[in-house]
């Protein structure tokens, strides 16, 4: 289950989150995930795309499709 920091698009807090290979659909690559932002301050979801060891390619600010989970922050 690893780990993966980045930052949140839409205030650019640090933002952790863990993803498995399940959370993806393989056949697309970059992959996107759903990463929903758990902060008082934020609340946002964004759309993170995944190469095929689940490291971050770039982000979108939006909900794009082809997504199958929505992933939520660890801080």
């Amino acid at each position: 289950m690893p780990l993966r920091f980045n930052r949140c698009p839409h205030c650019n807090q640090r933002i952790v989150f863990r993803i498995e290979q399940d959370d993806i659909d393989p056949s697309n690559y970059p992959a996107p995930v759903y990463i929903l932002h758990e902060s008082e301050m934020c609340g946002n979801l964004s759309t993170f795309y995944v190469d095929s060891l689940l490291r971050v390619s770039y982000c979108e600010l939006e909900k794009k499709s082809g997504a199958i989970k929505t992933l939520k922050t660890i801080h």
